[in-house]
């Protein structure tokens, strides 16, 4: 009798710590998001909060997805309120989750630094190049599957009618703003996958000469 008792309990622990074993080792490690601030300057905080609340509604073309259901919060820039958004859905996810599959994961890099001189090429709606005083470039390679968005602010930087233009600025502030988000549901039920590169420049008044977006944001 002894023996079909601890037969018993030894299948209902089983049944009870085997999933929790199964979520910790196999589905834990893929909810998570990691957020990083590279950035040494002495204003540091001003250019964080300056970004990351600007109103980019009033330099960019336009909101991406303003509706309802999946898209709601998703915009296609990078501000504070997209990266809270998203990672506040990881905080409050429900588990356990069963399927090995399954994945919700955020990355978020903000990377600030000062230049004495940078060299922008550019048109009035594209940008060809932007590069320190080394001539490396700070702007990744194209991706022609992303869409993108750009703003110049031909206030400060000269606006030439036709052809390229280029041009050395002096005394900026640099910043890169990346974002990847990955959302795999549970029985293929959803999939979210948002992309973002973002490049800012800042006088060192903290005034916005450029924004460029390359964004690429899927949704099933």
């Amino acid at each position: 009798m002894k023996r079909k008792n601890k037969l018993r309990f030894i299948i209902i622990a089983s049944f009870l710590v085997i999933p929790l074993v199964y979520n910790l080792i196999v589905i834990r490690p893929k909810i998570y998001y990691e957020i990083e601030y590279d950035i040494t300057l002495p204003n540091r905080e001003a250019i964080i909060n300056r970004v990351e609340t600007l109103n980019y509604s009033d330099y960019l073309s336009g909101n991406c997805y303003s509706g309802s259901g999946l898209y709601e919060g998703i915009t296609c820039y990078v501000d504070r309120n997209l990266v809270d958004f998203l990672k506040n859905r990881i905080e409050d996810e429900i588990w356990p989750r069963w399927m090995p599959w399954y994945t919700h994961k955020l990355c978020y890099s903000f990377l600030g630094e000062n230049h004495t001189r940078l060299n922008l090429t550019y048109k009035d709606n594209w940008i060809y190049s932007l590069k320190d005083y080394n001539n490396q470039s700070l702007i990744s390679s194209q991706f022609f599957w992303r869409d993108y968005d750009l703003y110049l602010n031909f206030a400060k930087i000269p606006h030439v009618g036709s052809g390229k233009s280029s041009l050395v600025l002096n005394g900026l502030i640099f910043v890169k703003m990346s974002v990847e988000y990955v959302w795999v549901g549970d029985a293929y039920l959803w999939y979210h996958d948002h992309s973002f590169e973002q490049y800012i420049l800042l006088d060192l008044s903290l005034d916005v000469l450029l924004i460029l977006v390359y964004y690429d944001i899927f949704i099933d």
